[in-house]
C-alpha cells in the first residue's frame, strides 16, 4: 500500500515572490535628495525605527537625514505579519527570576507603553493603515503547554494588570478553529495592521516634519570626530552631531560593533489565494492575531480584507526560498487548517529580524552614537517606540529612559556577525517539534 501524500497548499502559476502587502503601498518615489553639509542627527535605517526617531527629532526643531540602503521600508518594516504585541520571548516568571518582581514588572509595563504609544502615533498622524486592537490568541501544542501558559498568567496577575484569559480546548473554537491545539490564552489589548500602509504613513509624517530621507543609500563608513561624526555615504559625505544605527536585521559593515550583537534571523510568510469571507472568519472568530507555542512558532492571521490567511514562521535548511519555502509553508498552514488542503499559496516572501543574545530588545547612546534595535520578531510596536526613545536619548531629554537601558548588549568572543549556529539550532528546534507531534498521537 502506498503512503498517502502528505497535506499541503498548492503554489499558484502565477505566484509572486514579493509580500502581500506592497500591493497596497501608496508612496511616492522618494527623490535623491541634496545632502547637506551637516545635521544635527543622521539616523542609519528607514524602517520603523529610523522614520520613528526621525519623526520626533525633527518635530523637535533638529535637522535630520535618514539613510536607507533599499527603498525605506523594503526590510522587516513592509515584510512582517502586522501584528502588534506587547509580550516579550520570557514569560513573568522566568523575567522574575532573571531580574526580579520589580524589573519584570517595569519590562512588561514597557512592552504595554509601546502600543499604546504606536496607538497614538497612528491616530495623530492620521495613519490609514488597517490597526485594531482585535486581540490575540496564543495557542498551546498540549496539556503541559497550556499548563504553562496559565501558571504563568496566575502569577503575573499577582504583580501587575494583564487583561488575558485562559480559554479551554473546549472553548477553543470561539476563537480558533483548528484540531492541532489544546486550548490557549486570549490577549485582549493587542492587535494588527497593514505593515506597508503604517510604514508608508510613518515616512510621509517624517518627510513632512522636516526629516530627509536618503533612498538607496550605503552607508559606507563613520569617522569620529570632535564634533561628532563625519558620515561618508554613496551619494558623498555628511558631517553629524549624532548618529543612530536603526538597522536590526540588515545591520552592515558600516557598524561592525553592533553587527557583532546582532543576530540576524529569518523569517518567512505565505499568502493564501482568496478564500470565502465566511470560511476565514469561521476559522479563525473576530479576525484575531494568531501565535502558538512550538519552538519553531506559527504566527497567523486573516488579511485586513478578510479573504486570505496569512502564516508566518521559520524557514528550515533547505526550504529557505522560492517555491521549497511556498510548500514548506503551504504544509504547516494545512497542518492547522486541514480543510484548506488544495488551496493555493499565492504570495510567498521572507526577511530579517534581529536578536540580541540574551532575546531581549536594545536601546543606548554611547556618546554620539545611538541604537535600537534586536526586537526578536515582535517589534511592530516596540520599534516604533524605541525609536522615539532613542530620538530622546540623543537630545539629552531625560524622557528617554527605559526599563531596557541598564540591560547588558554583549556579545560572545565566537560571534563575529556571520550566524553560523542559526541551521544547527532551527534544526535542533524543529527536532523537538516533530517529538511533540509524534507525542501527541
Amino acid at each position: 500500500m502506498s503512503k498517502r501524500k502528505a497535506a499541503r497548499l498548492t503554489i499558484s502559476p502565477d505566484i509572486s515572490y514579493e509580500p502581500y502587502w506592497w500591493q497596497a503601498r501608496n508612496r511616492e518615489t522618494v527623490p535623491e535628495p541634496d545632502l547637506p553639509e551637516r545635521v544635527d542627527f543622521a539616523v542609519i535605517g528607514g524602517g520603523y525605527t529610523g522614520l520613528s526617531a526621525a519623526l520626533t527629532l525633527a518635530r523637535a526643531g533638529g535637522s535630520v537625514i535618514v539613510f536607507d540602503s533599499r527603498d525605506p521600508g523594503d526590510g522587516a518594516s513592509s515584510r512582517n505579519g502586522g501584528m502588534v504585541g506587547n509580550r516579550l520571548k520570557a514569560g513573568f516568571e522566568s523575567l522574575s527570576r532573571s531580574y526580579g518582581e520589580k524589573q519584570a514588572c517595569a519590562l512588561l509595563d514597557e512592552a504595554d507603553a509601546s502600543v499604546d504609544f504606536l496607538e497614538r502615533l497612528i491616530i495623530d498622524n492620521g495613519i490609514e493603515c488597517d490597526f485594531g486592537r482585535m486581540g490575540r490568541f496564543h495557542a498551546a501544542l498540549n496539556p503541559k503547554h497550556y499548563e504553562a501558559l496559565a501558571r504563568d498568567m496566575e502569577i503575573e496577575k499577582r504583580h501587575r494588570d494583564f487583561d488575558a484569559v485562559m480559554v479551554p480546548v473546549e472553548e477553543q473554537s470561539q476563537f480558533l478553529h483548528s484540531p492541532l491545539y489544546h486550548g490557549g490564552r486570549v490577549h485582549h489589548d493587542t492587535g494588527g495592521l497593514h505593515p506597508a500602509k503604517m510604514h508608508d504613513g510613518l515616512l510621509a509624517a517624517a518627510r513632512n516634519a522636516g526629516a530627509k530621507v536618503a533612498a538607496r543609500t550605503d552607508v559606507i563608513a563613520l569617522e569620529e570626530t570632535d564634533e561628532g561624526y563625519v558620515v561618508e555615504t554613496g551619494l558623498g559625505y555628511v558631517e553629524a552631531r549624532k548618529v543612530l544605527v536603526c538597522t536590526n536585521g540588515y545591520t552592515g559593515p558600516a557598524t561592525p560593533d553592533f553587527r557583532q550583537r546582532a543576530i540576524p534571523v529569518t523569517s518567512a510568510i505565505a499568502a493564501t489565494e482568496e478564500l470565502d469571507p465566511a470560511l476565514v472568519e469561521r476559522l479563525i472568530p473576530g479576525g484575531r492575531m494568531i501565535t502558538d507555542s512550538f519552538n519553531l512558532l506559527n504566527y497567523y492571521r486573516p488579511s485586513p480584507d478578510g479573504r486570505r490567511i496569512l502564516l508566518g514562521s521559520r524557514p528550515i535548511t533547505g526550504a529557505e526560498t522560492g517555491p521549497k519555502l511556498a510548500d514548506y509553508l503551504g504544509r504547516r498552514i494545512v497542518s492547522i487548517f486541514p480543510e484548506l488542503e488544495g488551496k493555493a499559496v499565492s504570495h510567498c516572501w521572507s526577511g530579517k529580524v534581529a536578536f540580541s543574545f540574551d532575546k531581549f530588545p536594545k536601546i543606548g547612546m554611547d556618546g554620539n552614537i545611538g541604537y535600537a534595535m534586536c526586537y526578536g520578531g515582535s517589534g511592530v510596536a516596540m520599534s516604533h517606540w524605541l525609536g522615539h526613545k532613542l530620538a530622546q536619548k540623543a537630545m539629552d531629554d531625560l524622557a528617554g529612559r527605559t526599563a531596557f537601558d541598564d540591560m547588558p548588549f554583549d556579545s560572545p568572543f565566537y560571534y563575529d556577525g556571520w550566524p553560523w549556529f542559526l541551521g544547527v539550532l532551527l534544526g535542533w528546534y524543529g527536532l523537538r517539534d516533530a517529538m511533540t507531534r509524534v507525542s501527541r498521537r
